[in-house]
């Protein structure tokens, strides 16, 4: 392995660069190039500035390239230091581009064009310098770096930030044109000399691609920032190359090519940030290796797991382990991107020759990605793709459950995001390996939903007269179902992705306005019922644009056939459908608000009696279906296992966490319980408090009309919570249950949770 210290000018003497499909697109931001002009600004005339690492590889497969000049060129491949050099490729086009338009300047702009640009072979074929992965190659070439940049527009991450980098030195160079003004010639020479003489790259030239790991192994360990997901890459590699056997090339390659795979898979799907890198990775083990998040750490996680010392002599074994996590990984990669991203091409593409099950389980992955939070149910959606890829039943069954999760837990509720996350990371795990069966897995989620949000609160919620449904957070997409169950099959005309973009005030239309001042509405409607029913979801409708209905009177906002901006000729459903309406006044919305309702708590509904004792019986340990994970769930031993002992809920803990009292109390707060008025009270009060004044109390907290009958319901919660946390309750009850009290165990961590959040 050979280390040099070169100059832009020097690298490029004899190169032709190449980055490989297994490298994550062009990825600097703003910010980089910012940090690169700033570096140059205050370099002196006769300094150096040391610009990073730059790792190359020649492919003799590849070979050389004769120019039009009869010059050699050898072809390497750039495995570390792709961003800094297409950042200074892209400035020096910009360079180029100023002195040919600008200072009249060809022969110059010529010259930088031929060494940093492109080349002309001996078939009088343009060549670029340095050609980016197959993603973004080819809109770099006619783009970015063209004399004639064509219409094509971005169509990944990675073309906007290339664009936008263009655009950035582009910006700059006009900038400094306005302030040197006839020094600007000079000026941008020296930049050049700068950036081509002054700038020196520390050049590692390997001879292998698994010699890369060795040589990040080093990097690491002196801070080099990499992503995790490059960080694992290359200590895969570099375990590889300490295998002795000969199939470890073979690994090597596989490495490489599913790198490749997965850069490319996340970059199409509009997923390959860094942070969407590690949620992959993360994502991946707690399906697979271990469940519980927290023990999760990262790059550090696979060392431990695939430590060179573990399997000293035993490099076979290793050799299967590594070949085992690679396609592992590979096959979490298109699950998850299927979750991610239902709209790409490739998504559910073993549904391809069913396209209309292949629409149905995009419109349900679709779902959960309009309400935001997936995070809780990635490993449990990834196992059950991988597991039974080819079950189209039980993927949609999976979905549904997933999102009405999703809706009633974090969006009706506001529960906290991770609600419930610890079992459904252990479902998903359970379900990867083989150790329970679908059914069962249906089931525990449907129990969990209810446990979170019971049936009853669900309904409770809809029924509950003065509501705020229009700062409700899952607003827009409840009504934009709704709109979808009035289209009955025929497509929303409004685009989610422009619908999630605008402001609440511009597409959300209340019915009766905000400020109904006009006589129309002062005739029909007391100042009380406009408080109560003015957010209320029988008010409330999607819009394209709620200022062309301002505070006019309904006849005007219902408008007549053939009337613009009105809701009888509307193209959404549910506008067309008020237009049906004569008159807007409590009983039309009472009505409206019925029919949304009724149809919102089936919708959306869960039939407890289907997940009554779910435990796991015999069926539940069914064997492992033939398919595509086959090989992946077999070769998981009991080596790659957690120890039950140590994985969260196989036991109860007899005694509540801070955490776990806080998310109860969220929990209560949020479906608006009577017991969390009783904890109010409880907080309230030093000491005890008898059964009248505690009813009263409650009462005069809540604003209902709480009587004493209804704390028998309190107390069978609060009992049956208790029994689900191994007998501790956070209340007292004395006196032959006639008086109550916080339990002094608890009573700090309640009282301090009142403090926080009143």
């Amino acid at each position: 392995m050979d280390q040099l210290q070169k100059s832009v000018q020097q690298i490029f003497a004899d190169k032709l660069l190449k980055i490989p499909d297994y490298q994550r697109g062009y990825a600097w931001e703003k910010k980089h190039c910012e940090d690169l002009i700033e570096d140059l600004e205050v370099l002196l005339k006769d300094q150096e500035h040391y610009f990073g690492t730059l790792v190359l590889h020649f492919d003799k497969a590849r070979g050389h390239i004769i120019d039009e000049e009869g010059n050699t060129l050898k072809i390497y491949d750039v495995v570390d230091g792709q961003q800094r050099l297409t950042a200074v490729i892209i400035l020096l086009h910009c360079i180029s581009q100023e002195l040919r338009n600008n200072l009249n300047k060809r022969t110059f702009a010529d010259g930088i064009k031929k060494n940093y640009i492109k080349i002309v072979d001996m078939e009088n074929q343009e060549k670029a310098r340095l050609t980016l992965n197959k993603d973004c190659h080819e809109f770099f070439v006619k783009n970015v770096i063209s004399d004639a940049p064509t219409i094509g527009g971005t169509k990944i991450k990675s073309h906007q930030r290339l664009e936008e980098a263009m655009h950035f030195f582009t910006n700059y160079l006009n900038e400094k044109r306005k302030e040197y003004l006839d020094q600007y010639e000079a000026w941008l020479i020296d930049l050049h000399r700068k950036i081509t003489n002054a700038l020196r790259l520390t050049v590692y030239l390997v001879p292998t691609t698994s010699d890369v790991g060795v040589i990040f192994e080093v990097m690491n360990n002196r801070g080099k920032p990499l992503s995790e997901m490059e960080k694992v890459k290359n200590y895969l590699l570099y375990l590889s190359s300490k295998i002795d056997m000969e199939a470890a090339r073979e690994l090597g390659e596989r490495i490489n090519s599913v790198w490749a795979f997965i850069f490319q898979r996340l970059m199409e799907s509009d997923v390959s940030s860094i942070e969407y890198e590690n949620q992959l990775l993360r994502t991946s083990w707690i399906m697979a290796y271990n469940y519980t998040s927290r023990e999760w750490h990262g790059y550090s996680s696979i060392k431990d797991q695939f430590n060179l010392r573990k399997f000293y002599g035993k490099h076979e074994k290793l050799l299967e382990r590594l070949n085992r996590y690679v396609e592992i990984l590979h096959q979490s990669c298109i699950a998850y991107c299927d979750i991610l991203a239902p709209n790409h091409d490739e998504s559910f593409n073993n549904f391809r020759d069913m396209p209309d099950v292949r629409r149905r389980l995009r419109k349900k992955a679709e779902k959960l990605v309009r309400i935001g939070n997936r995070v809780p149910f990635l490993p449990l959606l990834m196992a059950a793709r991988i597991r039974f890829p080819d079950d189209s039943e039980f993927l949609e069954d999976m979905l549904n459950i997933c999102e009405k999760y999703a809706f009633r837990i974090y969006r009706m509720q506001r529960s906290r995001s991770n609600t419930g996350q610890s079992n459904l990371f252990k479902q998903g795990f359970n379900l990867f390996r083989g150790r329970i069966s679908k059914k069962f897995v249906l089931r525990n989620i449907k129990k969990s939903l209810l446990y979170y949000s019971p049936e009853l609160s669900f309904r409770h919620i809809f029924l509950e007269i003065g509501r705020d449904w229009y700062n409700f957070y899952g607003l827009k997409y409840l009504l934009y179902e709704y709109e979808e169950k009035l289209a009955r099959g025929k497509g929303v005309l409004l685009p989610w992705d422009k619908l999630v973009k605008k402001d609440k005030n511009e597409s959300i239309e209340h019915i009766l306005p905000q400020a109904p001042v006009r006589s129309y509405w002062k005739e029909r409607w007391p100042e009380e019922d406009i408080e109560t029913y003015l957010h209320d979801i029988g008010n409330l409708t999607l819009t394209f644009d709620n200022s062309v209905y301002s505070n006019k009177p309904f006849p005007e906002k219902r408008g007549n056939p053939g009337d613009p901006n009105c809701y009888t000729t509307s193209i959404l459903f549910q506008e067309k459908e008020l237009g049906a309406y004569e008159d807007w006044t409590l009983n039309e919305l009472k009505k409206r608000r019925k029919e949304i309702i009724e149809w919102a708590t089936e919708r959306w509904g869960v039939d407890g009696e289907q997940v009554q004792g779910v435990e796991l019986d015999e069926e539940d340990y069914e064997e492992i279906e033939v398919g595509e994970a086959d090989d992946l769930i077999n070769g998981l031993d009991e080596e790659d296992d957690v120890l039950d002992e140590e994985l969260p809920e196989t036991k109860k803990p007899k005694e509540w966490s801070s955490e776990e009292i806080y998310e109860y109390l969220d929990s209560l707060k949020n479906w608006g319980e009577s017991t969390y008025y009783y904890f109010k009270v409880l907080v309230s009060i030093e000491g005890r408090i008898e059964f009248d004044d505690l009813v009263k109390s409650i009462r005069r907290e809540s604003g209902k009309d709480f009587h004493g009958k209804m704390l028998a319901g309190v107390f069978s919660g609060l009992t049956k919570k208790a029994r689900h946390k191994g007998g501790e309750r956070l209340d007292k009850i004395l006196e032959d249950g006639w008086v109550y009290s916080l339990n002094k165990k608890y009573e700090d961590v309640v009282r301090r949770y009142f403090k926080e959040t009143e």
